[in-house]
């Protein structure tokens, strides 16, 4: 059995074990220290170490990293760029850089801004709503966009076909023969419409299963780099495999930065009063109802005498006959207007109406921050 020394105690055991190791205390000391800065430094290095740029949802996160943040010397996207074009936001682009004339792809949702004017103008004065042309062709004209390539998409039953689809059309006791002539056959045209068709400015797209002419406005403005003027989300088509996405999230983020949305402003004031007084001194008279167009009154008196004279015919067929000649929905009735003058007959010189284009909610969020870049200048401006 091991035994101490005669006459050593506890501590001086522990000090003659310390000092016969091969590290004094001092040393032990030291190297504690050692260690200990050695991780720190250690520790440092990594923290000034560059941080991997990555998207993530921790905004926090992302504020620590200078480089992301640091974009004051940078210039405008071209995105901002067009939007400053797009809805003419002379606080960020003046005429002189408008001047530069760079030409973006606008496409038309005609078949909704058609239907967009006939909304508000059956809204302000309770008429007959119906797809109206002149929510194309003010589109089509907008003064801010004579720089721009802007076409137009809409349905062809819209420009020629059957009056209920009928831009202007409706029904016979309803038609604006001021823009609509017919043809033959119960098949009718406007005329205003399809001489823009003939210049290239709208495009025509048939109908097979509805919703065709989004679609091709979709597919369309995606092949071509193009923006989109609707007010149609185009939800209904997020699952559709023919549209060139990966998915319906692709989709939405390419209608969220490429689509914005439009609307109509009428002259404040009008009244119908006023209307009264600006349609004598503009000498206006409507031209609506199918009896204003000669040559389907001269076919509908055809058709009436082959009824009349044929000795055949029961009564019910004559009934018959007569309704399917002058056609029997609700805008064929010759009281349809129910005593409302056709207000969406009128020309824009008799009820000032303007098209507006309209900025979403994430672009006018967008316009903000633009607005906070001081030094901001358009890639295309030329530096001296």
């Amino acid at each position: 059995m091991f035994s101490p020394p005669c006459g050593q105690s506890h501590f001086e055991r522990v000090i003659s074990s310390s000092s016969s190791s091969s590290l004094s205390s001092s040393q032990i000391t030291s190297t504690g220290n050692y260690h200990h800065q050695h991780n720190t430094k250690n520790a440092l290095q990594k923290r000034k170490a560059p941080m991997k740029l990555f998207a993530h949802p921790n905004k926090n996160r992302m504020r620590s990293n200078k480089k992301a943040i640091d974009n004051s010397n940078k210039p405008y996207t071209p995105w901002a760029l067009d939007l400053a074009l797009i809805f003419n936001w002379t606080d960020i682009i003046d005429e002189e850089l408008r001047e530069e004339k760079k030409s973006l792809n606008i496409f038309l949702d005609g078949a909704n801004i058609a239907w967009q004017r006939g909304a508000l103008l059956r809204k302000k004065f309770k008429c007959r709503q119906f797809p109206l042309s002149a929510g194309i062709i003010e589109a089509l004209n907008y003064e801010h966009w004579s720089n721009h390539k802007v076409i137009a998409y809409l349905p062809k039953e819209y420009v020629i076909g059957e009056l209920p689809n009928l831009c202007d059309g409706g029904g016979l006791a309803t038609v604006n023969t001021e823009h609509v002539k017919y043809l033959q056959n119960g098949i009718w045209v406007n005329e205003k419409l399809k001489a823009l068709v003939d210049e290239g400015k709208i495009q025509l797209v048939e109908r097979k299963e509805g919703g065709d002419d989004d679609l091709t406005i979709i597919a369309e403005a995606k092949a071509k780099d193009a923006w989109i003027c609707s007010n149609d989300q185009f939800r209904d088509h997020k699952n559709d495999k023919s549209l060139p996405f990966s998915g319906g999230r692709s989709l939405r983020e390419f209608s969220r930065l490429r689509r914005f949305e439009c609307n109509f402003l009428i002259a404040p004031g009008l009244d119908e009063k006023m209307l009264h007084a600006m349609q004598s001194a503009k000498g206006w008279e409507p031209k609506v109802g199918w009896e204003f167009d000669a040559f389907y009154k001269e076919e509908s008196e055809k058709k009436r005498r082959n009824i009349v004279s044929s000795s055949n015919s029961s009564s019910d067929d004559d009934s018959n006959n007569n309704s399917s000649a002058h056609g029997s929905g609700r805008n064929d009735n010759p009281g349809a207007l129910n005593g409302v003058l056709p207000f969406y007959a009128m020309p824009h010189e008799v009820l000032p109406c303007y098209f507006e284009p309209v900025p979403t909610t994430a672009m006018i969020e967008a316009k903000k921050l633009f607005e906070k870049k001081k030094d901001w200048s358009p890639p295309f401006v030329k530096k001296e």
